[in-house]
């Protein structure tokens, strides 16, 4: 059994790293690629969001047909959302100065990126929730890592060749991910960790049918309202990742700065994500889950009162206790809040709330840049993150 375990465990770590390294390329590096294709800081931000608003629409329907499909397996699904984002890259390979043309595929595979980081987190929720002994920290901060040397690596690749080069790193990655997903065991019935681990109750649980999105939201009324809170806490992150090329450019910075940025704000996320079992033993989730929100609003605070790279880079370590913090702990809290038969469907719903703030700050982060300014994105950004540390605060459940 501990062979299986290990076995297990580094099956998922090879799922996390390329999705990872894919979303540090894509979600990184968008307004360097969609800049050098002649877009406006405008329209970039109306891109993301659109992607981000696609995203958010399909994944509660994707999640009701994940939590009662038989025939296709969790895994082959989330290889199948990794073949898109490969067959989209190709096409941008091929389209390279068709405005309009780029601009919609570029919607499609931004929001099939999104889409799919709730999969990878629910294949891990299956094992979890059946008593499996898979360390989720490690495997996100392994993802973590692989984020931080794909961002350095990517700035640099920009550097010397050009943004393109973006395409051809997200198909290598994405079909290296459909392998690996291809490969790991995850059958309800009938595979080798189908069976529950857990008690009795657990196992009846699990074979209980799973509620529909509007029973669902009923439900868990106050789930519902973290996630609102949720969701504004990720308007000033995507803000962040997003137009970080953007927020350097006033202090000289390049593209080589915003990528080491965000390699030192993915660094700083492992000794969270590796020590978080041992965290875990030692304090509440529901403390966790607020101490996360306080830090997200510490780093927006700091961010825009910094007047160097090198103060954005110090508040950009604050991630350990802020995003690192909030994407572990959120995963074991909505495990512990929502039942097994509905826990994919609670789990893609935060993620949801992710995707949700993502589309309000690509947007709004776009056109303040247009028509306002930088710091202005970044205070507005900074006062809507404060309101979302508040609402977290009320809502998270003891």
């Amino acid at each position: 059994m501990e062979t299986n375990h290990i076995k297990l465990n580094l099956q998922y770590i090879s799922m996390q790293i390329p999705y990872w390294m894919g979303f540090s390329v894509l979600g990184g590096f968008t307004s360097v690629f969609l800049l050098s294709r002649d877009f406006s800081n405008g329209q970039i931000g109306m891109i993301l969001s659109l992607a981000n608003l696609l995203a958010a629409v399909c994944q509660p329907f994707l999640a009701s047909f994940a939590d009662r499909m038989v025939r296709v397996r969790l895994s082959q699904l989330a290889a199948g959302m990794a073949l898109l984002l490969v067959l989209f890259s190709g096409i941008l390979l091929a389209l390279p100065k068709a405005f309009l043309i780029v601009a919609v595929i570029y919607v499609l595979l931004y929001a099939s990126l999104v889409l799919l980081q709730p999969m990878t987190i629910s294949i891990g929720t299956f094992f979890i929730s059946r008593g499996y002994g898979l360390n989720f920290g490690v495997a996100r901060g392994l993802g973590s890592l692989a984020f931080a040397g794909a961002a350095s690596l990517t700035g640099v690749l920009i550097e010397r060749f050009s943004p393109t080069i973006i395409l051809y790193l997200l198909i290598g990655i994405f079909l290296l991910f459909a392998v690996m997903a291809l490969l790991i065991d995850t059958r309800k019935q009938g595979g080798k960790y189908s069976e529950s681990l857990l008690t009795e109750h657990h196992r009846e649980g699990s074979l209980e049918e799973p509620i529909g999105l509007i029973e669902f939201t009923k439900k868990y009324k106050r789930f519902i309202f973290l996630l609102f809170g949720v969701s504004l806490l990720f308007v000033y992150h995507t803000i962040i990742n997003s137009y970080m090329f953007q927020i350097m450019q006033p202090l000289g910075g390049t593209a080589a700065n915003a990528g080491s940025s965000l390699s030192i704000a993915a660094l700083s996320e492992l000794p969270t994500m590796f020590l978080f079992t041992w965290v875990l033993r030692r304090f509440k989730i529901h403390s966790l889950m607020r101490v996360a929100a306080f830090f997200f609003s510490v780093k927006a605070v700091l961010i825009l009162f910094a007047g160097s790279i090198f103060l954005i880079n110090v508040a950009q370590s604050l991630q350990m206790v802020g995003f690192a913090m909030h994407t572990m702990a959120s995963v074991y809290y909505t495990n512990q809040i929502i039942p097994q038969k509905d826990l994919i469907k609670g789990q893609t719903l935060m993620a949801t709330a992710n995707t949700i703030g993502g589309i309000i700050g690509a947007f709004v982060g776009g056109q303040m840049l247009s028509f306002l300014s930088v710091s202005a994105m970044l205070m507005i950004g900074t006062l809507i993150s404060l309101v979302g540390t508040v609402i977290v605060w009320l809502s998270v459940e003891k």
